[in-house]
């Protein structure tokens, strides 16, 4: 017996419970070596109990593959980035550092990950922990919070703990607005109970809040903080959103949450916060940060990044590019909700191949890309065929007909990806002309 284990016994414990109980709430324990792309589990994500002999897998194939089958598809994406080995072994350049996702399960459960590195050689991080931890209780209880302070204005007396002791530090600006009449309130609190103070109607309201919005946030924040987007919601609905907003002489990262009354469908309810410190609201920030809003796919950004970076050192590529033949006509004809189901359209035809090895892109307004690493030539004109039969089957599906051009490029040897883009878009536009006079 050691001496450390001497001590815990002479207090009529072992080491072991100790463990047991410090781990108890962690359903899944992990420690990964991302020089080698194994992983060592401790406690099994799947039957949440200790290995007796803990098991080493594959990270890349076995673990990876099996939690992001786990997961709601909605945050599948931004598993691919968020759990890849070699984005991992990068991101962490101190020990005391952490890295928290939140994703929800196919099962409905609320779950987070947490990333703490244990080991850092030559900057990068050679050892990791990876904890799961289920989050569904307190959320759920959070949910229910929000619920009762969304009524509150139909029973202000039954909600006043809610609101003195928890909304008034969690979210800085609550509005309740009529959806018919525009009238606007702010609620506010004195002597720990709410009080509600008239303010500019919803119309002015919303163009103060339009001018304020960050360029690339502002397509969403159009569509979604309408009048007449908030009119179409159901009773108990609920509107979210995280975007950038100029505030103290620079772009901060805001979110807000819009109820609509299921008491009384006319009124709305909006809870809003600046979470540009928030460690907690991390994650829906790098996410905001990566995709574009309208497609919920890759945006130029996460390409610049991925290019400086990951596809740097790759032996072949393979790229597909695509353009919506004049949308700006599309958009004038048939008016701008036309366009962008034209965009989602194009959009979920490369989403409907895209994996962790291959990422798609909104590069523009009506320009998308895929690009496929370290693959052979047959696979990317698979990629490619599949692409326009999804494209073709959901054009039909929803009754609607417009020109996609499509081309690609392969390389044996690439020293730089954007070349193998400029020659998909050459094949690209080379397809229109042929379209064009056909």
């Amino acid at each position: 017996m050691t001496e450390n284990e001497k001590i815990f016994d002479d207090l009529g414990i072992t080491l072991h419970e100790i463990l047991d109980k410090a781990a108890g709430r962690f359903y899944g324990i992990y420690v990964m070596d991302t020089d080698n792309n194994k992983i060592i589990a401790i406690k099994s994500f799947y039957q949440n109990e200790f290995y007796e002999v803990p098991v080493v897998h594959e990270w890349d194939h076995t673990i990876l593959e099996d939690v992001n089958k786990s997961m709601a598809s909605k945050y599948r994406a931004l598993a691919l980035v968020m759990f890849d080995r070699q984005h991992l072994r990068k991101k962490f350049t101190d020990i005391n550092q952490r890295s928290d996702f939140i994703f929800q399960r196919t099962t409905g459960e609320w779950n987070n990950v947490a990333f703490t590195p244990l080991r850092l050689s030559n900057g990068e991080c050679s050892l990791l922990l990876v904890t799961f931890v289920d989050i569904t209780d307190p959320k759920n209880k959070l949910d229910k919070m929000s619920e009762l302070l969304e009524l509150s204005h139909k029973d202000v007396l039954s909600s006043n703990w809610y609101f003195s002791m928890v909304a008034h530090d969690m979210y800085p600006w609550i509005l309740k607005f009529d959806l018919y009449s525009g009238e606007v309130m702010r609620i506010v609190f004195e002597d720990n109970a709410p009080k509600e103070l008239p303010m500019l109607d919803w119309e002015s309201s919303y163009e103060r809040l339009i001018e304020s919005i960050h360029p690339k946030d502002l397509e969403g924040a159009k569509t979604r903080f309408s009048m007449k987007r908030l009119r179409e919601m159901s009773p108990g609905e609920v509107l979210e959103y995280t975007f950038r907003r100029y505030e103290e002489n620079k772009y901060q990262w805001f979110s807000v949450s819009i109820h609509i009354s299921s008491v009384e469908p006319s009124i709305a309810v909006a809870f809003a916060r600046n979470i540009s410190s928030s460690s907690s609201e991390s994650n829906q920030v790098v996410y905001r940060a990566e995709h574009d809003d309208l497609t919920d796919l890759f945006n130029i950004e996460k390409y610049a990044y991925l290019l400086a970076t990951e596809y740097v050192d790759i032996k072949t590529a393979g790229v597909i590019y695509a353009d919506i033949e004049g949308l700006a006509e599309l958009n004038q004809k048939y008016g701008h909700e036309f366009g962008n189901e034209a965009i989602k359209i194009v959009a979920d035809s490369f989403r409907s191949v895209q994996s962790r090895y291959s990422l798609a892109f909104r590069c523009g307004d009506d320009e998308f890309m895929l690009i496929a690493p370290d693959c052979e030539k047959d696979h990317i004109q698979n990629l490619l065929q599949l692409i326009k039969e999804r494209f073709a089957r959901l054009c039909d599906m929803k009754n609607m007909h417009f020109f996609a051009s499509f081309g690609y490029s392969w390389k044996d040897s690439v020293d730089d990806v954007s070349q193998v883009i400029s020659e998909a878009v050459s094949d690209m536009r080379n397809n229109k002309n042929i379209e064009i006079l056909q």
